[in-house]
């Protein structure tokens, strides 16, 4: 049996005794739209990352009927750190019209895949 095979047969054999389970994407805590004017809206949230991660600068995609896109990228502050998880706060001012009702906004991992997600409806 070569190890391709032997892999295929380990998974098929792990998720029929329910050892493999669907990773779920997390939701961020407390997350908050507030408008700051008739051009801007403030995005607040917390989610729970390591020691040596920075939140950079919000990405805003489209607007589809309303509710505007919002990704937030991280990076790593060190090469080596240690696995310390905290408590990161996030608040953000961004660029949104009147016609941006809500937003759903996407944190990402400083590899680029989806740590956590949330929608929240622009409150006045």
């Amino acid at each position: 049996m070569n190890f391709a095979t032997f892999g295929l047969a380990s998974t098929i054999a792990l998720a029929a005794t329910g050892l493999v389970q669907a990773q779920e994407t997390a939701r961020l805590d407390d997350l908050d739209a507030d408008r700051l004017n008739a051009s801007q809206i403030i995005i607040e949230f917390e989610y729970e990352g390591g020691a040596c991660e920075a939140v950079g600068t919000a990405q805003l995609g489209d607007v589809v009927d309303g509710t505007l896109s919002v990704t937030f990228p991280t990076t790593s502050t060190a090469e080596i750190c240690t696995q310390q998880i905290v408590e990161i706060e996030v608040e953000q001012a961004i660029a949104a019209d009147v016609s941006v009702t809500q937003v759903e906004v996407t944190l990402l991992t400083p590899d680029g895949s989806v740590r956590a997600t949330g929608t929240d409806r622009v409150h006045d």
